[in-house]
């Protein structure tokens, strides 16, 4: 992304920022303490706090994490357990086939010879789809 500021509220923001960040440090710097020595203990102090601050938001990220693909896992489990609609009219197309065959089947006299009753139920069309296109 380029770094062309596209409206004001963003400039200001930007300037915001830079201007707690500098604070930050011109506070750090002016609390640290003259010597060479005490100053790396100081700023060393910061590193460690800082340090600790990371691994806690780090620990936080992966609790956060782990909850999301929990409920990602649930989403998918429950979505897992409803019928799709084209599943749904395939078995209702298949249920419909298999009760006209059964009928055709049971209108034939005698068994495999057919009649004028088993021919117009083989003739029956198809019902029209219910849930899809």
């Amino acid at each position: 992304m380029s770094r062309r500021i596209r409206t004001a509220e963003e400039s200001a923001r930007r300037e915001t920022a830079a201007a707690k960040s500098a604070m930050y440090t011109l506070l750090a710097d002016s609390t640290a303490p003259r010597d060479p020595r005490g100053r790396g203990d100081h700023f060393r102090k910061h590193l460690v706090d800082a340090h600790r601050t990371i691994e806690i938001l780090q620990l936080r990220i992966k609790e956060v994490e782990a909850e999301r693909d929990a409920a990602k896992a649930d989403k998918d489990y429950t979505l897992s357990l409803c019928v799709t609609r084209t599943v749904a009219e395939e078995a209702r197309l298949a249920a419909f086939r298999l009760a006209r065959g059964k009928a055709s089947l049971l209108a034939e006299w005698p068994p495999g010879a057919t009649t004028s009753m088993s021919h117009a139920i083989d003739c029956i069309p198809d019902p029209k789809p219910k849930w899809t296109k």
